[in-house]
């Protein structure tokens, strides 16, 4: 307050007047606290709703793409430039974006400062197909935000056959942890999220190292202008660009999704069905799509006929619903807002109001606020944003799509990749009417209402033997919910060591066959192990080293448990015999 006082001193009553003001404007142009928007998310009654539920666990027999990369790679990759680095051996034609962001707008900002950004990574390859399967869509569909000092890292991936993004959480992800990967809270997720898609700032993307300013703090911070987990300090501007409309797209996904089924309706497969020929006649030559053409007028009348009415206002919740209303619209399906404004971290500091607030405005301490996503009492008292630059308040719709947009059929073709049209093209003889015909002769139930799937799509035209690798889930463990405790280990010690040295592979693997050790129990736990006689066999180190099964011991040489093992020098022998003695051996007495 003496700090306060001799301002006023210095220059006069009229800055104890701005400075009221700005008290008053800050305590007034704030959000509600996070709790209760979460209890309170805005909801729309529609009939997409009954299709694609927001459940937090994805709907049975389905999982997030993230999960089925996972799976199919083994492990989870540590450190996390490795598993950027997987993502990029998938779609190796470019590589995935990556940001870093010191003062952000997430749950975990209070972790992340100039020394330690929070780095957002998303991937923009898809990988090509062959004549057996169907490529890996990847662009768009698998966004992570990973903050050092929170040891997690935020996951968002598409779900092809739920037709929704999942909210995941790796949790304790660090060196020596024991790393969990969990299906978040997803009302919470979807207070910032509103449109459970993807979210970013607008131009000029001040909170990121695109900026100068910006790159430059994190290069004075930390003293050197080194890369942060293989992600350039200083990155050209078009990078914050590229992300953004990543998140566009992925964001588009959703609103097709709603387009699909609630454009059409339950009994509107007819429409459905001209809504894919006409994405594919879009496909063939965008640049001289007809949008008035007999075949796009058809759409219309189709939509016209299903297309949900008072749509808007099925809008329901105890949050102010008054952002809506100014579309003036009274029907039509809900593009939301990915786009936050741009908020400008070190541009709030200078000038006289930005040293009035910070006067009133205590400064966050690198380490407060949430130390993971369910930590919101702590989250809640970091000093709030203001209203406008605040991703919890409610955004008016990006767009309202009425039955005479046929922005649907621009959606349905954004799922496509480009090595899936051209190998649709050549397989009809380059004849887009042959491509159309081959919809239209598509049996009645094939348009039944469901999620739009590409893989589905993909099949129906080239031949349902083609496989995919990232939809079955019949080898996959069960998914976990966020909030369920870690294993405590106190009646039996001898799991500490497989703690140390397995559980990061085999338990919570989303792979089944890697995940032995799972267990909601101790006792549960131990007799998975004891189940598992292979076990005594890969932690052998001394009798197959050299062998030719010396690539099945465990834990694997490029493993950070490995290395932590290493270091333990001849300890490390007594330590994979205490193990190995823990599985019976082939004879018991």
């Amino acid at each position: 307050m003496n700090k306060i006082k001799n301002l006023i001193i210095k220059r006069g009553g009229w800055i104890f007047i701005l400075l009221f003001i700005v008290i008053i404007f800050i305590n007034f142009n704030s959000t509600p606290p996070i709790r209760e928007l979460a209890k309170n998310t805005v909801t729309v009654k529609s009939f997409s709703t009954t299709i694609i539920p927001e459940t937090d666990l994805p709907p049975e027999g389905t999982r997030s793409l993230f999960d089925h990369i996972i799976a199919q790679n083994g492990v989870l990759p540590y450190p996390y430039e490795k598993l950027v680095n997987l993502i990029q051996a998938l779609g190796p034609e470019t590589e995935p974006i990556g940001l870093l962001i010191p003062h952000g707008r997430s749950l975990l900002k209070g972790q992340a400062d100039n020394s330690h950004p929070r780095i957002v990574s998303v991937a923009d390859s898809d990988a090509v197909g062959n004549d057996v399967s169907i490529g890996l869509a990847m662009r768009g569909r698998l966004f992570l935000g990973f903050v050092e000092n929170a040891s997690e890292i935020e996951v968002l991936s598409y779900n092809e056959v739920a037709g929704r993004f999942e909210f995941q959480l790796v949790q304790n992800y660090c060196e020596g942890c024991v790393p969990r990967i969990v299906y978040a809270r997803r009302a919470i997720c979807t207070t910032c999220h509103q449109g459970a898609a993807p979210i970013f700032s607008q131009r000029p993307w001040n909170e990121t190292n695109g900026q100068i300013a910006t790159a430059g703090a994190i290069i004075a911070a930390r003293g050197n202008s080194d890369s942060y987990h293989e992600v350039p300090v200083s990155r050209p501007l078009s990078h914050s660009e590229r992300y953004d409309q990543l998140t566009d797209i992925g964001n588009f996904f959703i609103a097709t999704q709603r387009v699909w089924l609630d454009g059409c309706g339950e009994i509107g497969n007819d429409c459905r069905r001209e809504m894919l020929a006409l994405a594919f006649e879009y496909l063939d030559n965008a640049g001289n799509f007809n949008i008035n053409s007999e075949n796009t007028n058809k759409i219309r009348v189709l939509q016209e006929k299903y297309f949900p009415k008072n749509n808007i206002q099925s809008l329901e919740g105890k949050t102010s619903l008054a952002p809506f209303a100014l579309t003036g619209i009274s029907s039509g399906i809900i593009v939301s807002e990915s786009d936050l404004l741009n908020r400008d971290p070190i541009g709030e500091k200078l000038g006289i109001l930005g040293s009035i607030r910070s006067l009133i405005t205590r400064e966050i301490k690198f380490g407060e606020g949430a130390k993971d996503n369910e930590d919101l009492s702590e989250f809640e008292k970091l000093p709030a944003l203001r209203r406008e630059l605040d991703p919890l308040d409610i955004r008016a719709p990006k767009k309202i799509i009425t039955s005479k947009d046929i922005d649907g059929v621009y959606g349905v073709a954004s799922f496509f990749t480009d090595y899936d049209f051209k190998s649709i093209y050549k397989y009809y003889g380059y004849n887009i009417k042959a491509v159309r015909s081959k919809i239209y002769s598509l049996p009645n139930e094939f348009f039944n209402p469901k999620p739009f799937s590409r893989v589905n799509v993909l099949k129906a035209l080239l031949g349902n033997t083609l496989e995919y690798s990232y939809i079955d889930t019949s080898e996959m463990s069960p998914a976990i919910a966020s909030g369920i405790p870690p294993l405590e280990i106190k009646e039996f010690p001898e799991l500490h060591l497989y703690s140390e040295n397995c559980f990061a592979c085999h338990r919570g693997n989303p792979a089944k066959k890697l995940n032995f050790m799972a267990g909601n129990t101790e006792k549960e736990v131990l007799e998975n192990i004891k189940a598992k006689k292979e076990i005594r066999d890969a932690l052998d180190w001394e009798r197959y080293e050299g062998t030719e099964k010396a690539n099945k011991l465990m834990p694997p040489r490029d493993s950070t448990q490995y290395e932590i093992l290493q270091k333990k020098g001849e300890e490390k022998d007594k330590i994979l015999k205490s193990m190995r003695e823990v599985v019976p051996g082939l004879f018991e007495f």
